[in-house]
């Protein structure tokens, strides 16, 4: 498999473990709305969605302003993409969902848990290089952070 260039530089190793912080906050308000969505009864993929919107509303403030310093990007351009990737991501973790439950029996809350990892190193380079991308080009790094 082909890296982009610079994958091991060490802005892109900040602006990953930035992400993953910012993931990880994302996680637990995702997490927690879905934990208590389905504790009281809402579908669990309703749940997730619900709980997915609300986290990523978070992720895309953090991320736009810390992790990827990306304030001069428009909203709309920035919102747009990053919207797009979410959509994304949220029908993969629907779907992959769907398929521990109903198919391999594994419990609501520990499905979902399982998903998360993999779901972040597939969204962090497709956020950073598009979603966020400056006005240089998808490759053109962004400035790196003190």
């Amino acid at each position: 498999m082909l890296e982009p260039a610079g994958w091991r530089e060490a802005p892109t190793l900040r602006q990953f473990v930035k992400y993953g912080l910012v993931g990880a906050s994302n996680t637990i308000v995702n997490f927690v709305v879905y934990s208590v969505g389905v504790t009281i009864g809402i579908d669990y993929l309703v749940a997730l969605v619900i709980g997915y919107t609300v986290g990523a509303l978070n992720s895309y403030v953090l991320n736009r302003h810390w992790t990827f310093r990306a304030g001069h990007v428009a909203h709309a351009t920035a919102g747009s993409r990053f919207a797009l990737v979410t959509a994304c991501a949220i029908a993969v973790n629907l779907g992959l969902l769907y398929v521990l439950v109903h198919h391999l029996g594994v419990s609501k809350i520990p499905a979902q848990a399982i998903l998360t990892l993999p779901l972040l190193a597939v969204t962090f380079p497709v956020n950073r290089w598009w979603s966020f991308a400056h006005p240089g080009g998808p490759g053109d790094s962004p400035p790196s952070s003190p």
